[in-house]
This record gives structure tokens, sequence and C-alpha cells, in this order.
């Protein structure tokens, strides 16, 4: 009867409560009223314990573990998974809600994969070295756009422009190779240099009601 009441006693689980006063790497020794325990932290328990918590304690035989962290001085709280960590809901959404900001940090690749992403804020900033962008149709409706850059190359099949007006100005050389070119205005196409030079190899043709030249 008293090596089944030790074998029982030693497979007893028992629960304490008391303060983290030391933290020695991934041990965490816990002041309670059975002594110091030098304990672990259990895998459901994803906040991170720290000095000064008021945690609670579940051990058996020489193994001891910290079950939750019940209490803490300051505000800030850490989620700590050893692995991969996967939030996951079988039916409904997740929600992440913040009063001063949400900051999303990772040295590898941050991937997003879903069949819609609608974006809301007053102000973006992108900060990027190399953008590529792959997609079938982009429709963009913006009051204003500014663009900076020291080089812009577009290849297109076909561009259509439609604007009330248009400003462009060119500080050193604007140069334009065509097939066939094309220009009709309504009103008046006025051409102004101080030196121009129009040379065709065939055909030159001026046609008008008046023609000044000089």
């Amino acid at each position: 009867m008293k090596n089944l009441a030790t074998k029982l006693e030693a497979e007893t689980v028992f629960q304490s409560m008391g303060p983290v006063i030391r933290v020695e790497g991934d041990v965490f020794v816990v002041q309670t009223d059975r002594g110091e325990l030098r304990s672990r932290r259990a895998v459901s328990c994803l906040v991170a314990p720290e000095l000064h918590d008021f945690v609670l304690v579940a051990c058996q035989n020489k193994e001891a573990y910290v079950l939750a962290v019940l209490e803490r001085e300051s505000p800030h709280t850490t989620l700590v998974s050893e692995g991969d960590m996967n939030l996951q809901t079988r039916a409904g959404k997740v929600r992440l809600t913040a009063a001063e900001g949400v900051d999303v940090v990772t040295p590898k690749a941050l991937n997003l994969v879903s069949q819609e992403l609608a974006m809301h804020a007053h102000t973006a900033k992108l900060m990027l070295e190399d953008v590529v962008a792959l997609g079938t149709r982009v429709v963009a409706e913006l009051a204003e756009t500014r663009l900076r850059g020291n080089v812009l190359d577009k290849v297109f099949e076909r561009v259509s422009e439609r604007v009330k007006r248009s400003f462009r100005r060119v500080e050193e050389i604007d140069q334009l190779k065509a097939k066939q070119l094309d220009y009709l205005t309504e009103e008046t196409m006025s051409l102004r240099s101080e030196n121009m030079v129009a040379t065709a190899k065939d055909l030159v043709k001026v046609d008008g009601e008046q023609i000044h030249f000089g």
C-alpha cells in the first residue's frame, strides 16, 4: 500500500500560482507556495511569460509547465510559437482590430492570397525596390497624379488618350519615330522654332486657299 500511495502521489498533477522571479532562457522560475518551480512554457500558453508575471503552473513529478499568464504589470503582450502558427476559422471571418495601428513584419516573403482584395485608407505609401505587376485589366479613377523618376519605358500594342487639355515640356530633345504620322486639328496648328527643316525623299505637298512664305 505504501508503494501504491507513493506512486499515486508521484503521478498526481497539482496546480499552483506565483510570480516569475527569474528567466533562464526557455526556463521560467516561478515562486509558489510549494517553493520555486522551474517551468517551461506550455504549447497552449501563447502569451510568452516575462519577468514578474503572475502565472499559473501545472506540475507532475519534476515536470512543470506555465499554463497561462494571469497578471502582468505592463500592457505589452507577445504571442510566441516555436514553429509555424496557423490561425484558422472554419466558418465566418477573422477580424484584426487595433486602436493605434497594425504592423506586419517579416524578413522573408509576405503572401496575400484571396479572390478579392480591397484596401481603404486616407494615405498610402509604397517604398519598393522592384515592382512586378501582372493583370488583365486596370481601372483607376484619380483626381491628381504625379510621377517622378529617371527612366520611363512603355511597351503597348495600342495606346488611347482622351484629355481636355494637354501640356508637355521637354528641356532637351523630343524624338518621334513612326511609320505613319497624322495630325488633325479643328482650328489652328502653330509651329514655331528658331530653325525648321522639312525633308522628304519623294514629295512635299502644301495645300491651302492661301499660302504665305516670308
